[in-house]
């Protein structure tokens, strides 16, 4: 008996009557919309931190752009009267997006928000859902409007480099205005990068959405809700009745090729059954046509870059967040005995360490000393004291291929140390036991495995006092 009741509430939780309102916590508990809201608190903070720095960087370009005005009245005070009064009316006409209550145009259409909109409004139709998951419903309206201004500020900036790049070449004399132009052009590229960046994590849908949805595929009212609430649906103009199955637009926040198709030929009909071999066919031969407007979009996309771009070194770490650039590391030094004993002393280090950009990296840390006796049959282990380092390594070559692959990413190491060591052996080593500063220069070869580095360093100790050992080996693993 217990067996058949069994059998029949997983028919009746997976096979929900159609015409029947579905309380959807029994889906999903309620732990899971706590998550799914927490995932979008998440996202909102990063809006908000894109937020912060747009309008750092459109304050900071206005005053590059004030600057070159006040450039301009050296030659044509109209002109730069003119300018500086367009300047402004134009950063305050972009300002004024920046408003929370005011919501410009009709958001794109982003696959994983059009997918959480849905899910959010489907289980706020249950009871106790819409108090819970409105406040949600209401973030990612913010997102979308977010994605907006992004876009705005981007083609803003674009179009004041552009403008910047002609007065620079209409007044060539002056040098402040090609700085400005320089300038303006190249936090406009750190710009795009840091949106694509934010984009990337707006698209990029968490492990319990996608579980939740799976869920939720499963049940016909969802699906319904889907055809008659999407974002995807109302673009193509879709019905309620015959709609296609809408399932997949809820995996992963995609929609799967065959759902397109599926749109495609709802909306098309029978024009729509040779469409791929069509567009194939279109693909292979692109033609003339093609390929121009590939170059206005290449020219479109390079807009505001400067005429030397090509002597312009991009710094990948510099769109990157502050814990991003952060690395971790540790190494092992060890002091030199006679064959077949243990090594006198032995360093075992941790350092952390910053990347400034792509070639350069600073940072500090913490070694810890000790030995381990003689041999096998002698071991004793001692602690012999602490140091505290700084380093900074500069990257001197890229990797090549081939032979040359090997001297590639050769970096010069250096750095300062500070050594204290608490065990001595006689009397006289007793004015030792102060702190000694070692200065260390050298080289180092990263090796990348993985997601790890391996770090060899041969570095030598210039400010060791004559007859003491004056290079070291070390060697250890990079995060």
């Amino acid at each position: 008996m217990m067996m058949r009741i069994k059998w029949l509430l997983i028919l009746l939780w997976v096979f929900p009557a159609y015409g029947q309102r579905m309380d959807t916590t029994v889906v999903l508990p309620e732990k899971t919309h706590h998550r799914i809201a927490k995932a979008i608190e998440e996202q909102q903070s990063l809006s908000a931190a894109l937020r912060r720095k747009q309008l750092k960087l459109i304050a900071k370009l206005q005053l590059v752009e004030a600057k070159a005005g006040r450039q301009l009245q050296e030659v044509d005070s109209t002109a730069a009267m003119n300018y500086l009064q367009r300047t402004k009316d134009a950063y305050a006409t972009l300002l004024e997006k920046f408003n929370p209550e005011k919501r410009e145009g009709q958001a794109p259409y982003i696959p994983r928000l059009d997918s959480l909109q849905c899910l959010v409004s489907f289980l706020s139709a249950s009871p106790g859902g819409k108090d819970n998951l409105s406040k949600t419903l209401k973030s990612i309206e913010g997102l979308k409007g977010d994605w907006l201004k992004g876009e705005s500020v981007n083609s803003f900036l674009a179009e004041r480099a552009t403008m910047l790049n002609s007065l620079r070449e209409q007044f060539p004399q002056l040098r402040g205005i090609k700085g400005a132009a320089a300038k303006y052009s190249k936090e406009l590229f750190y710009y795009k990068n840091r949106l694509q960046q934010w984009k990337e994590e707006l698209n990029k849908p968490a492990a319990l959405e996608t579980a939740a949805l799976k869920a939720l595929n499963k049940v016909p009212v969802f699906q319904q809700f889907l055809r008659e609430n999407s974002q995807l649906s109302s673009l193509f103009g879709m019905q309620t009745n015959g709609a296609p199955d809408m399932a997949a637009i809820a995996v992963n926040g995609m929609q799967t090729r065959a759902t397109l198709q599926t749109l495609l030929q709802q909306r098309l009909g029978p024009a729509a059954e040779n469409l791929e071999q069509q567009l194939a066919t279109q693909a292979v031969a692109p033609g003339t046509g093609f390929t121009d407007i590939r170059n206005k979009i290449t020219s479109l996309r390079s807009a505001g870059m400067p005429d030397d771009e090509a002597a312009f070194k991009e710094n990948s770490q510099r769109t990157k967040p502050f814990l991003k650039r952060l690395e971790y590391g540790f190494d092992l030094q060890t002091g030199k005995r006679r064959a077949y004993q243990f090594p006198a002393s032995n360093d075992l280090a941790v350092s952390l360490g910053y990347r400034l950009n792509d070639r350069l990296v600073t940072g500090i840390g913490v070694a810890y000393k000790f030995s381990m006796g003689e041999a096998w049959n002698k071991i004793n282990f001692t602690h012999d004291g602490i140091g505290l380092r700084s380093y900074l390594d500069w990257k001197l070559a890229a990797p090549g291929k081939g032979k040359s692959a090997f001297l590639g990413n050769i970096w010069i190491s250096g750095g300062l140390e500070q050594n204290y060591w608490s065990r001595f052996e006689s009397i006289a080593e007793l004015r030792n036991l102060a702190w000694q500063t070692s200065g260390l220069i050298g080289v180092s070869k990263k090796i990348q495995y993985q997601k790890k580095t391996a770090k060899l360093q041969l570095l030598w100790d210039f400010l060791q006092p004559a007859g003491n050992r004056a290079v070291v080996f070390r060697w250890g693993y990079n995060f």
